[in-house]
């Protein structure tokens, strides 16, 4: 089967989130992705999930690197650049998420590579783009969840700004990376012309609130959160998450007369439609007392029966044995490079005639040296040479 993107080379400089997840989304869809790390590995290897690694590896590496060869080069030193360019002159994309300046000093930035390689697409990433007020300032996706609002309109009107429980960030960040690369390269399919394509944080933040801050900007009235909980700003009750006798379900958009029915609660169908924002939080109130009286699950299926907009709320362990999830493969089972199994996710898209596959593991740091050395026409002799020399890390044991 070939798939999508058989036959595209990816010269990845990209470590922790916002680079790695998309390059492997990339390497999914058949793309070969070299990733270019510092010697020792890159950062995301050694992330500690709560002070914990999976045997000696971070599984938030391990979750974003199948699919990948990887090689150690020493950037700071001018062999290691030397080579890096070998790796981009082969290159159809370059994908970097270095501080904006980093890459040229390497001698690797769009205008040197672009010389070298015309037809290069050439992705940068970064937190705020290659210029601006901003440019030397850290990008994070809690900071830019701070920073874009994101923070301010989360959680309780009496609670502190609140980030989400995830990257969510960095996660627009990588999607947007993959899928501006695909249309870079289905220009250059059509016109043979390279080009260089920036992704930033904080343009993927403001981007992830498209209607929020429409509404807030155009709209002559101010929005807070509400005192009980509703899960937006700006949105009517009954939208949020209700405490049941056994955990919590959530209720999305929902007629009241329709979930007042259902629940036989006949003051909630009190409230007309236009109290609904405007009295959100004794909705709220009024509900979550019903709520709370009733098992999750008979409140899941007595709403449902109704139409009404309702799902249990899970942990990550009610996912895994969740059929749907099953069904649709999403969990799967991928084998850890120092030995044994672990669980990640699979690609969340199906095509009918090219589905992502999983070819490789996520590598052990320069697992792949000599092969790729081999590639540019290295030899055992200078391979070793360059391995003794620091400039391509140290030997791992499966590349002795």
């Amino acid at each position: 089967m070939t798939l999508p993107l058989d036959g595209i080379r990816i010269a990845d400089f990209t470590q922790m989130m916002q680079g790695p997840w998309a390059t492997q989304k990339l390497a999914d869809m058949g793309a070969d992705v070299v990733k270019i790390e510092r010697p020792g590995g890159e950062w995301e290897r050694f992330l500690e999930a709560g002070g914990e690694t999976l045997e000696g590896t971070s599984p938030f590496f391990l979750a974003m690197n199948r699919n990948k060869r990887s090689i150690e080069l020493d950037l700071k030193r001018e062999r290691g650049q030397k080579l890096a360019r070998e790796f981009v002159a082969d290159a159809d994309v370059v994908v970097e998420n270095f501080r904006p300046g980093v890459m040229e000093r390497f001698g690797l930035d769009y205008e040197t590579v672009s010389e070298q390689n015309p037809d290069i697409i050439y992705v940068s990433a970064s937190g705020f783009g290659p210029d601006g007020p901003y440019v030397d300032r850290p990008g994070q996706d809690l900071l830019l969840q701070a920073m874009s609002g994101l923070a301010r309109y989360t959680g309780r009107r009496d609670d502190p700004p609140t980030p989400v429980g995830t990257a969510v960030v960095d996660e627009h960040a990588a999607s947007l990376i993959a899928l501006h690369t695909t249309m870079a390269l289905f220009h250059r399919e059509r016109t043979d012309e390279g080009q260089r394509v920036d992704v930033n944080l904080f343009n993927a933040a403001l981007d992830l609130q498209c209607q929020e801050l429409t509404a807030v900007l155009n709209l002559e009235r101010e929005f807070e959160r509400s005192e009980e909980g509703i899960a937006q700003a700006w949105l009517d009750a009954p939208y949020g998450i209700y405490e049941t006798a056994d955990g919590y379900v959530a209720i999305a958009m929902a007629p009241l007369e329709t979930v007042s029915d259902a629940l036989d609660l006949e003051e909630l169908a009190e409230y007309a439609a236009a109290d609904a924002y405007e009295r959100r939080d004794e909705i709220k109130r009024l509900l979550e007392a019903e709520t709370r009286t009733r098992a999750t699950d008979d409140l899941v299926e007595a709403l449902l029966a109704v139409d009404v907009w309702v799902a249990p709320v899970n942990d990550f362990h009610d996912v895994a044995e969740d059929p749907q999830v099953k069904h649709n493969e999403m969990l799967i089972e991928l084998e850890h490079p120092d030995g044994g199994t672990f669980t990640t996710t699979g690609s969340p898209v199906d095509y009918s005639k090219t589905p992502a596959t999983v070819r490789t593991n996520p590598p052990a740091a320069g697992e792949h040296t000599r092969e790729l050395l081999t590639e540019l026409g290295y030899d055992e002799t200078a391979y070793k040479e360059l391995v003794a020399d620091g400039v391509v890390g140290t030997l791992v044991e499966n590349d002795e």
